[in-house]
């Protein structure tokens, strides 16, 4: 007997068959009901915030406010949040001339036109200043302290020189942060260079502690974006299916805490440990092989060495950058290389985290990559087997592993966290 399966790739799926043998399950967010509109949730959210008054009594008549929005790379459905955000600014008197919406980059590549107009909606993109933060751009960085971990933070002007900060999100997976949300959206959102660099040189502090928020890189963000401070978060937990399951409003931390609890429901997902092999889809942060690896480091807590993991993942832009794919295919790295890059805040320390996090995971496992982004030269460069369909993929580890071997399937394989039982 054979079981079907179905991985989400890009806008489509990929299909292959397994043997039922093989199969130990199926591992994916849990499903969690969303809630009955959207709208009324962000609505309820706003009108009790945690720890603080309503968004409309925090601000006052003329007051400058910057909205921090995540990014194209993330799922938070900004359209649906914004408009009753907004009418909560308006009622308190600010006018749209007094409000930036911000987009919180890190390191990643701006948006282009289409997708911010994806991401805040039409309407709102032509009413509203919205700028998006570049961490490259020392001109527009200000700095207001150093962390006790020596993080020196610099964030950018706009965020600074407001006089009400509003940031919108979601808590989700992480694999260095333990979790999105909370104060991520400053720190790396819209930190300088310097200071995520800063900040991930401390990764490998934490490594190997998946879904842990007391590790010190999230300790240190947590520290830094409290020198500035939100004055009002609203941050959603999503079910399987991207829907909105919550909402939480009012201050970062108490936000963070309440919402925290209900994403650790939907995400993190009880497996067999030791597993011959992970079939895993980068989906929904495969829109690079950047984005889309965490899968792979998701599923490397329950694969043996010596098993396999193969990713699918569509990744339309490609590697996810030069230097990504320049530090990702020097085959001379090993593993102590990295961190000693990554201890030295030499070049792009977010790169040199996940590359020794992957050259770890190579000097282990074999991993195959199945994407229509990504050539062939570039996926054997860095360490990948590539593979044209799924189907093949499947034969090839049968062929590697037997008919006998011990099989994971994880459709959302970049927001799964494993729990080995």
């Amino acid at each position: 007997m054979e079981q079907e399966l179905h991985l989400p790739y890009g806008k489509g799926e990929l299909t292959a068959r397994l043997p039922q043998t093989c199969l130990t399950g199926v591992y994916a967010p849990r499903p969690t009901p969303a809630c009955a509109d959207p709208l009324d949730e962000i609505e309820r959210a706003l009108a009790h915030p945690l720890d603080t008054p309503p968004l409309s009594e925090i601000v006052r008549p003329g007051e400058g406010v910057v909205i921090l929005i995540d990014d194209h790379t993330r799922s938070t459905p900004t359209a649906c949040i914004l408009p009753p955000m907004l009418e909560a600014l308006h009622r308190g008197g600010v006018a749209p001339q007094q409000i930036t919406i911000l987009i919180t980059h890190g390191t990643h590549r701006l948006s282009s036109e289409i997708e911010v107009r994806q991401k805040v909606g039409d309407e709102i993109y032509r009413k509203y200043r919205i700028e998006q933060h570049r961490c490259d751009d020392e001109a527009n960085q200000i700095y207001v302290g150093l962390t006790s971990r020596g993080t020196p933070v610099w964030l950018n002007r706009l965020a600074v020189e407001a006089e009400r900060r509003i940031g919108i999100g979601h808590i989700g997976p992480s694999p260095y942060a333990g979790y999105s949300g909370g104060y991520k959206l400053l720190l790396p959102g819209v930190s300088a260079l310097d200071t995520i660099n800063a900040n991930h040189s401390l990764v490998p502090l934490g490594f190997r502690r998946p879904a842990d928020v007391s590790v010190p890189c999230r300790l240190d963000i947590e520290e830094a974006a409290a020198l500035l401070g939100l004055d009002l978060l609203l941050d959603v937990v999503l079910n399987q299916d991207e829907q909105i399951a919550r909402a939480f409003a009012g201050t970062p931390m108490r936000v963070f805490r309440e919402g925290l609890a209900l994403a650790r429901q939907v995400y993190e997902v009880a497996c067999p440990g030791g597993l011959d092999a992970a079939i895993t889809a980068g989906y929904p942060y495969d829109l690079d092989l950047y984005q889309a690896v965490r899968a792979v480091e998701y599923a490397d807590i329950v694969v043996r060495p010596g098993g396999s993991i193969l990713l699918a993942a569509a990744c339309p832009d490609g590697v996810g950058g030069e230097d990504f794919y320049r530090l990702m295919s020097d085959a001379s790295k090993k593993p102590e290389d990295y961190l000693r890059d990554v201890a030295r805040r030499n070049g792009a320390v977010t790169f040199g985290v996940l590359g020794y996090s992957l050259a770890r995971i190579k000097a282990e496992k074999r991993l195959y990559l199945i994407s229509e982004g990504i050539s062939s030269a570039e996926a054997e460069a860095m360490g990948f087997s590539p593979l044209t369909s799924l189907q093949e993929g499947v034969d090839a580890l049968l062929q590697q592993l037997g008919r006998e071997a011990r099989m994971g399937v994880f459709p959302m394989g970049a927001s799964t966290i494993p729990v080995p039982v």
